[in-house]
């Protein structure tokens, strides 16, 4: 049985699949499939399994096609089995693919919570905060060293998602904590990671404060309050933040807490409602700073050459630049010749490393530890190399606040 869809590519087509893959795995539980491309260059996808109708499971092969356009062309439905007639199946396929497409038409989802975590290292998080379509906060309210810059913190962003069920709720949900995640690192400055489900070796204090050996552990965090079902009110597990600092800050000032700076609000939903164009270029260049911060704790070179890679693709949205260098005169303020750093920038950080292998931090050279006399070329180097990430960070936030201007408050 072939049922002709003929659905274009885009917002339809996505809501089709996504219905018609929720109510496959509700009748077919334990499906499976491939996909590859036919003699014509259509993409073939195709699942099999025990399709239940009524009180009994009928082994079913289902098929969709798209062609080269990227429009979907048809379903295809047959039997596995060749002794079981047509007449067993026909009908109740037919019926079950103009039920997907109806729901689909329709529009039918459901409401679900999900919250994702995220870690990072640095002082903790001082309160939650209620921002456009998520909630972020510490998990761990109650860190004992609150304070400690090289302690690891695990905080939540915590979404309600409307959705099919709830593997397409986990597939939005995700999808939107990373993009939230990147947008969120460049906002604090501050690298968010994934959980990573990895086996590490950690040292073991015993209770006479003396460590013996290291033993292997599961990374992660498992608590009670970690395992929230349904979005919390506010002020319920958490006071709330206090939208402090500056967005432009260059350092961190020691003993006080994380926080989001007071334009955070304004910005996302300016981003939001900003030009597409804008949206997207923003939003390309928080993945780069993103991948900057959370590397650059390793790799203090591929940090660097990935905060010019998000300054190279923020400048791509802005009329008044075409280049990364002109982007950098246009936005940063605070200096006036800056011509040998955007040299050194774009050339040895960003293009030496990218292309040539060429790490200008020195993390495979030989390293300095003390004790001795420091040479006069490395210590220029290394203010060379603070000036070139403030001057990358300084121009990123100036472009995004004269987007969204600065205002007194959290709105």
């Amino acid at each position: 049985m072939k049922v002709p869809l003929n659905i274009r590519d885009g917002q339809k087509q996505r809501d089709f699949l996504d219905y018609l893959n929720s109510a496959l795995r509700e009748r077919m539980p334990n499906l499976r499939g491939g996909a590859g491309r036919d003699e014509s260059g259509n993409f073939v996808s195709t699942i099999y399994g025990a399709f239940q109708i009524d009180q009994d499971k009928i082994s079913l092969s289902w098929r969709i096609k798209k062609d080269p356009a990227g429009v979907l062309v048809d379903l295809e439905v047959e039997s596995l089995d060749e002794d079981v007639p047509e007449t067993k199946w026909h009908t109740a396929a037919y019926e079950f693919i103009t039920s997907v497409l109806a729901t689909a038409l329709a529009d039918s989802r459901r409401t679900f919570f999900r919250r994702n975590p995220f870690f990072y290292f640095g002082p903790q998080l001082d309160g939650e905060y209620w921002l456009p379509g998520f909630r972020f906060a510490p998990v761990l309210v109650d860190d004992p060293m609150p304070l400690l810059l090289n302690g690891e913190r695990v905080t939540a962003i915590d979404q309600r998602v409307e959705a099919i069920d709830d593997i397409h709720a986990s597939a939005l949900a995700n999808e939107a904590a990373k993009r939230i995640a990147a947008r969120l690192s460049l906002l604090l400055n501050v690298g968010l990671s994934a959980p990573d489900h990895t086996m590490r070796w950690v040292l073991i204090q015993t209770d006479d404060g003396t460590v013996k050996e290291s033993i292997r552990c599961h990374t992660g965090y498992l608590h009670p309050d970690a395992n929230i079902t349904e979005m919390p009110k506010k002020g319920d597990l958490c006071p709330a933040g206090s939208y402090s600092g500056s967005l432009a800050a260059r350092y961190r000032v020691a003993g006080e807490l994380q926080s989001l700076p007071p334009q955070a609000r304004k910005i996302l939903r300016g981003i939001d409602q900003a030009d597409p164009v804008i949206t997207d270029a923003f939003d390309r260049g928080a993945r780069l700073y993103h991948v900057a911060l959370v590397c650059g704790r390793t790799f203090p070179s591929v940090g660097l050459a990935y905060r010019v890679a998000a300054v190279e693709a923020i400048s791509k949205a802005t009329p008044d630049a075409d280049s990364f260098a002109e982007f950098m005169r246009n936005h940063v303020e605070s200096q006036n010749n800056i011509e040998p750093m955007l040299k050194y920038l774009y050339g040895k950080a960003r293009s030496g490393h990218f292309h040539e292998g060429v790490f200008p931090l020195g993390e495979y050279a030989t390293q300095w530890h003390g004790g001795g006399l420091m040479d006069s070329d490395s210590i220029e180097l290394d203010a060379l190399h603070r000036a070139c990430y403030e001057l990358t960070r300084e121009a990123i936030v100036n472009w995004i606040l004269k987007l969204v201007p600065e205002k007194t408050g959290t709105e």
